[in-house]
């Protein structure tokens, strides 16, 4: 079917924040196929999958390229409902995704099916942090970049994400990920990974257990959970005190990869697999917050409500602010909620390069401050918390669907020593 393009006036596109590789050591995700850009459309009364052609606009409402790109057409009705009753940030907000474009009813529709869409920026945009395209890394001087990752030693309990794969899209090797934990050591009391290709699970088991680190493992793809779930059992050789918890999947349903009943049987499975090799800690599905919001059954499936939450994919919301913007979020999916459920952000972080997202811009002084706010707001419950990410992920492509950041999120700008 045809697609009407779709003039966006109240905020940027929100996309996918991270795409991790696929279950294959050397064909990541970002290779193949990008993610879906999300339209819901009150017209559309299933899931529906077009190629279009987007026109990229700068913050001036300024073409600056095209793609084609894969939207995912879901009804309106599955708009997820994100009133904010906080006090604490401005009622102007916009809604909150992490992949989704919504289009609000008052926005105007092109009917020339042949006009591709345009992805604007606010009308109201002001920059107020820095100028209207941020440098990328490789534009700032050198110097700026620090090149080891420290933390006070208040923030020590907090978790970050890493990926074991090299800027030529290899893997990792043993030492390469043992100097890259050696890094970490001292900021960071759990290290998040999200898979079990590259021979993963055994590589960074040995580096927690050397350097006295706690791990957050994943099972990628849950159409091949019994693999991953014994590549997982026999990486840590039966060592599950080094394991705090177990994901099935990443952002599946806000991707529309997987249904929420896929993911609550996968994690069924999953846990079963898990207690008979010996494992009593969390087994969680990790989504977006907003797919937790729109389908709290996933967080009441999991052992705790795992989300995934950036506010630099809010587009309204400045550094500073990320982490009220964060706690806020969190309150709101408590609220969502039926009881009183641990909930813990999975990933959330700041890109040092990239372009801007309406007030939202990249740079290694504003990742300061937003990283600064929410280790601030998460002072008291930092285990609760995973930053994102340890290290640039520099075998991951650009791309304006997710503001040319996605290589640029590593803390402080830090890169892995096997990328330098």
């Amino acid at each position: 079917m045809g697609l009407c393009g779709v003039l966006c006036l109240s905020f940027w596109l929100a996309q996918l924040l991270t795409a991790q590789p696929t279950g294959n050591p050397h064909v990541h995700q970002e290779d193949s196929e990008m993610p879906d850009l999300v339209i819901y459309d009150s017209k559309v009364a299933s899931a529906t999958r077009v190629r279009e052609v987007i026109v990229w606009a700068d913050q001036a409402g300024e073409p600056v390229g095209t793609a084609t790109e894969s939207i995912l057409l879901l009804p309106g009705s599955l708009i997820p409902n994100e009133a904010s009753d906080s006090p604490n940030l401005s009622a102007s907000m916009a809604p909150h995704c992490t992949q989704s474009l919504l289009t609000p009813s008052s926005a105007a529709r092109i009917l020339d099916d042949s006009k591709p869409v345009t992805i604007a920026p606010p009308a109201s945009y002001s920059p107020s942090v820095a100028s209207k395209v941020t440098k990328t890394p490789d534009e700032q001087d050198v110097g700026q970049l620090e090149d080891s990752i420290t933390g006070p030693t208040a923030f020590e309990s907090f978790g970050v994400s890493y990926s074991p794969y090299r800027a030529d899209q290899g893997c990792k090797t043993q030492q390469d990920v043992d100097n890259d934990f050696q890094r970490m050591n001292g900021s960071y009391s759990l290290v998040r990974v999200y898979g079990t290709d590259c021979n993963q699970v055994p590589l960074v088991y040995a580096a927690a257990k050397t350097h006295g680190m706690k791990l957050f493992l994943g099972i990628w793809n849950p159409s091949t959970l019994q693999k991953e779930a014994s590549d997982i059992i026999a990486g840590v050789d039966g060592d599950w005190n080094k394991v705090d918890t177990i994901s099935v999947g990443n952002e599946l349903v806000n991707n529309g990869a997987a249904s929420p009943q896929d993911l609550i049987r996968a994690m069924a499975e999953a846990r079963s697999i898990f207690r008979a090799a010996g494992f009593s800690g969390p087994v969680v599905t990790v989504d977006t917050f907003t797919a937790a919001m729109a389908h709290p059954e996933l967080c009441e499936a999991s052992d705790y409500c795992a989300i995934n939450a950036h506010a630099f994919f809010d587009g309204t919301i400045q550094a500073p602010q990320a982490g009220l913007w964060l706690r806020d979020t969190v309150s709101r999916i408590r609220s969502s909620q039926s009881g009183n459920k641990r909930i813990v952000v999975t990933e959330t972080g700041w890109p040092t390069g990239g372009v801007a997202n309406g007030v939202a811009v990249p740079g290694l002084q504003n990742q300061k401050a937003a990283l600064g706010s929410i280790r601030e707001s998460f002072s008291k419950d930092p285990r609760n918390v995973i930053l994102f990410s340890a290290f640039n992920d520099m075998w991951k492509k650009k791309t304006m669907a997710t503001f040319e950041a996605d290589q640029y999120w590593g803390i402080d700008g830090a890169v892995s020593s096997c990328d330098q």
